[in-house]
């Protein structure tokens, strides 16, 4: 009878990015909890050095290695490596477009073990050629979570006895990261609206609810229209007596980055809007000119 017992490690990695709805502080579960601040790092044209905090909120030790790693957008908004998204057309199009900062940054340090309620600074800065082109470049500064050495099968339980029988330890790998831009020139923030349509979404009826609730969806393209990547937030209001009146629906945190022209955003509402009703769209800027409106459009529900 054949047996067998395999000694393995799986690791599944979690990659968790500033998109819709992201806190300013960008955090994520990463085994003993991980906490990075600030949400993004970015470098105009006279910028050489920057910091970045990395702070275990658990109530274990851990040890996180810090790396540098390509990654794109896609229309929708997600956001993936390099190597993901060379499978799919428009992951295709999108690494042909990003200018990649990761030759223009060193940081220090690449590998830290942080006691629980400990903090680390990451000292990131800029190595400028003398012939830069003028653009955007960007990567993103990855905190990936080392699993401990006793994570694996002890030597004990790989050769105990077992007919036929496979032992495999799963450990999860957690990491987040935040984009770091270098900006050679002077920014070019532009954004636009549009392509706004509405919806009435009907949630699936489940055995035990008595009426499943109804969402109103707007969904609308931000359109990047400067040569610089957008970061603000999206508020909708509904318009009563020609100003704009109750907030009913938005997202903080949106990223346009520079490899697409427009992502598509669908955002729920509060309420449903009754036809007829004007929504105004705002998309305010939270980089080179905080809380400045960069784009708006009106939409009339139908």
């Amino acid at each position: 009878m054949f047996s067998r017992r395999l000694l393995g490690l799986a690791a599944i990695s979690m990659i968790v990015a500033t998109t819709v709805g992201a806190p300013s502080l960008a955090e994520a579960q990463v085994g003993a909890e991980l906490s990075i601040s600030p949400k993004r790092v970015t470098f105009d044209e006279t910028g050489r050095s920057a910091t970045v905090y990395i702070f275990n909120r658990g109530s274990q030790a851990a040890t996180y290695s810090l790396g540098l790693v390509d990654r794109v957008m896609t229309p929708d908004g997600q956001i993936r490596t390099v190597a993901e998204s060379a499978s799919a057309p428009e992951g295709v199009a999108a690494n042909a477009r990003l200018k990649s900062a990761t030759a223009l940054l060193t940081f220090a340090p690449r590998r830290v073990t942080l006691r629980p309620g400990e903090s680390q600074t990451v000292r990131i800065r800029v190595l400028r050629p003398a012939d830069l082109a003028v653009g955007e470049y960007r990567t993103h500064l990855t905190v990936t979570d080392v699993p401990p050495e006793t994570a694996g099968l002890t030597a004990e339980e790989a050769v105990a006895p077992g007919a036929g029988e496979l032992a495999v330890r799963i450990v999860a790998l957690f990491s987040v990261s935040i984009p770091v831009i270098v900006r050679q020139g002077p920014a070019d923030v532009q954004a636009g609206i549009d392509t706004v349509r509405f919806a009435v979404k009907d949630p699936p009826a489940a055995a035990d609810a008595a009426a499943p609730k109804r969402t109103g969806l707007l969904t609308i393209d931000l359109v990047r229209q400067g040569a610089s990547s957008l970061f603000g937030d999206v508020e909708i209001r509904a318009v009563k007596a020609g100003k704009p009146g109750e907030i009913v629906g938005g997202a903080k945190g949106v990223a346009v980055y520079g490899e697409i022209d427009r992502r598509t955003l669908a955002l729920p509402l509060t309420r449903i809007p009754t036809s007829g009703e004007t929504l105004n769209i705002v998309f305010r800027d939270d980089d080179t000119r905080a809380g400045a409106p960069l784009a708006t459009a009106d939409f009339t529900v139908p």
